[in-house]
């Protein structure tokens, strides 16, 4: 199944809303003006290389949840609302120390409780989970312990790289490569996405990926690049040439 698949009812719910293609006068305070996240192409072509079906699982719910890394994480089984499609994220586990639930496509909680139900970790005709308290994803199927940040991140600059979307522009001040696509652009991936392409209202965006103020959210106001690429490409071939 397509991941586009997934966004037939968001479509539906964000139909005849539409972004302001206006220019935010707030910058983005790490980055400048530049918002590092995959074109909707470039999105197919990371799924694409990724092999592992557990991996694959793991940045997929990422980037539909919006989540920031350290947030993911901490996700543990109690957290999940099958019935609402649903993650909870406490106060505690967010940057902002405020509790939100974001919501999760159908399709892909039905993966994570198939999933689930595979490791014995749920009854086959039940969806109560068996250890509320253990993390959803683990370093092993016997460890009680949850994958670090710094794994996630390793994990996803394997595939970036594998699907051809490595682009470094700089090194640290300890000699470390820059990447210009990390995993917290999957985070600036999907807020990019809803607002331009699936026209979410910004309230709705804002509540699934916690940000505080809607100020924030209006930061991806900005035109993206492909979308002003194509602007000036259907100028320039019908008065140009």
């Amino acid at each position: 199944m397509g991941e586009n698949e997934v966004f037939s009812s968001i479509r539906q719910a964000g139909n005849g809303q539409k972004s302001a293609n206006v220019k935010s006068s707030q910058k983005y305070e790490r980055f400048g003006e530049t918002i590092r996240y995959l074109t909707l192409d470039e999105w197919q072509q990371l799924l694409d290389s990724i092999d592992d079906y557990r991996h694959k699982l793991m940045i997929r719910l990422i980037y539909h949840l919006g989540c920031r890394v350290g947030e993911f994480v901490r996700i543990q089984l109690k957290h999940l609302d099958f019935g609402r499609s649903s993650v909870f994220f406490p106060a505690e586990n967010t940057k902002t120390g405020h509790r939100r639930s974001s919501h999760v496509p159908v399709g892909l909680m039905n993966e994570i409780k198939s999933m689930l139900k595979r490791e014995n970790r749920m009854p086959k005709r039940s969806d109560t989970v068996l250890n509320p308290d253990e993390y959803l994803f683990k370093k092993s199927k016997r460890s009680h312990f949850r994958y670090t940040e710094n794994r996630i991140r390793q994990i996803f600059q394997r595939y970036v790289h594998k699907a051809g979307l490595s682009r470094e522009y700089g090194t640290d001040s300890k000699g470390r490569k820059l990447h210009q696509i990390t995993i917290h652009s999957l985070r600036h991936s999907h807020i990019m996405h809803y607002i331009h392409v699936y026209k979410l209202p910004l309230p709705i965006v804002q509540k699934q990926v916690g940000h505080r103020t809607l100020k924030a959210t209006s930061t991806y106001l900005n035109p993206s690049e492909e979308a002003v690429g194509q602007a000036y490409g259907a100028v320039n071939s019908e008065h140009l040439e």
